[in-house]
C-alpha cells in the first residue's frame, strides 16, 4: 500500500509553491537552502538502496538463488518508494529550512511580546520559572536529550521507510508530511523566535535570569549568525511558534506505540522530555508547545481515517474479485 506518496508530493509540491510564493514578495534576498539538502537526500537514498542491494545478494546467496541478477532486477521496483520517501523527506526539509529564511524578512519577528504574555495569564508566571523549579535538576540531562531530537526523528523516518506496505506506514507517513507542512505554514501566523532570543531582538530583559545551558548557547549562536546572514544554513532558521520539536516529538511516540506498544511508553517519556526541555532550555513558549500539540494530533487523527478508508476500499475490491472469480 503505497497511498502515503502521492498525497506526500502534493503537500511537499504545495510547501514549494508557498515558499515561491513569499520569496517573490520579498525578492528572493536571502539563500534558498536546496542543493545541500538534496544532496545528503539523494546520499542517503543512494545508501539505503546499496544496503537493500547487497543484503539481496546476500539472501540469494544463502538460498543458491541460480539466476540472482534476473531476481535482483525483478525486486528493485520495491525499492522506489523507499527512495521517494527520502528524496522527499530531503525537499521538504530544505523548503522549511527555506520558509524560515524568510520567516523574519516577510514577517519581521512580533508575536514574542504577545506569546510570553500569553503565558503568564495561562500559568499565573513565566513558564520557563515554573520548570526550573520542577525540572532544573535535570537541565544538564535534558540539554544533552534535546539536541538527539534531528537523528532520532530521521532514523526514525527510516525505519518507517524500510518497513513493510501497511496502514501503520501509511498513517505515519501521511501524518508526518502533513505535520511539517502545517508547521512550516503556521509559522507565518504568529512570527517569534522564542524566550532565548528575546533580548537579542531587542524586546527587552525579561528572559535574561533564564539559565542557559551548553548546548542552547551553542545552538543559539549557530542560530543567531545564520538569522543575521539570511544564510540558509543546514539546520538553519528560527521560528518558536508552533514548535516543531515538540510536534515532531509526539509523532514519534504515536508512531512507536503503532508498531509496538511498549516502545510507545518510550515515545511518550521522550516527548514529555522535548515538551519540557522546550520551556525549559527557552527555545519555545508554552503556548507553542500547546500549538504542536494539537497540530499532531490533528493530521494523527486525520491520517488514521484516512488509512483506514483506504483499507475499506481495498477490502472492498478484493471481495468483489474473489466473488466475480
Amino acid at each position: 500500500m503505497k497511498s502515503w506518496v502521492v498525497p506526500a508530493i502534493v503537500v511537499v509540491i504545495l510547501e514549494y509553491a508557498f515558499a515561491l510564493t513569499i520569496g517573490a514578495h520579498v525578492g528572493f534576498r536571502y539563500t534558498i537552502p536546496f542543493a545541500a539538502y538534496v544532496i545528503l537526500g539523494l546520499a542517503f537514498a543512494g545508501a539505503g538502496v546499496t544496503a537493500a542491494v547487497l543484503l539481496k545478494l546476500a539472501l540469494y546467496a544463502s538460498q543458491r538463488e541460480t539466476a540472482p541478477a534476473r531476481r535482483l532486477l525483478a525486486e528493485l521496483p520495491a525499492l522506489l518508494p523507499f527512495v521517494a520517501g527520502v528524496l522527499l523527506v530531503a525537499l521538504q526539509i530544505a523548503v522549511l529550512t527555506w520558509t524560515k529564511v524568510m520567516l523574519p524578512i516577510a514577517s519581521p519577528f512580533w508575536a514574542d511580546a504577545l506569546l510570553a504574555n500569553a503565558d503568564h495569564a495561562l500559568f499565573r508566571v513565566d513558564p520557563w520559572g515554573l520548570a526550573w523549579r520542577l525540572f532544573g535538576w535535570a537541565a544538564p540531562l535534558i540539554d544533552r536529550a534535546y539536541v538527539t531530537w534531528a537523528p532520532i526523528k530521521f532514523a526514525t523516518l527510516l525505519f518507517v521507510l524500510c518497513m513493510p506496505e501497511s496502514t501503520t506506514k501509511s498513517r505515519a507517513l501521511l501524518s508526518y508530511f502533513a505535520m511539517m507542512g502545517t508547521v512550516a505554514v503556521s509559522q507565518y501566523f504568529l512570527s517569534s523566535a522564542g524566550p532565548i532570543f528575546y533580548s537579542q531582538l531587542g524586546l527587552g530583559a525579561r528572559f535574561d535570569a533564564m539559565p542557559v545551558e551548553p548546548w542552547v548557547q551553542t545552538t543559539r549562536a549557530y542560530l543567531w549568525q545564520d538569522y543575521l546572514k539570511a544564510g540558509g544554513s543546514i539546520g538553519g532558521g528560527i521560528s518558536a511558534m508552533p514548535s516543531l520539536h515538540v510536534a515532531a516529538a509526539l509523532w514519534l511516540a504515536l508512531v512507536w506505540r503503532s508498531y509496538q506498544r511498549h516502545l510507545g511508553i518510550l515515545g511518550f517519556a521522550y516527548f514529555a522530555v522535548i515538551a519540557v526541555g522546550s520551556v525549559l532550555l527557552g527555545w519555545h513558549y508554552a503556548v507553542d508547545a500547546v500549538a504542536a500539540v494539537l497540530i499532531t494530533s490533528a493530521v494523527w487523527a486525520l491520517a488514521r481515517r484516512i488509512s483506514a478508508e483506504q483499507l475499506a476500499v481495498m477490502r472492498r475490491r478484493l471481495h468483489t474479485g474473489i466473488v466475480a472469480g
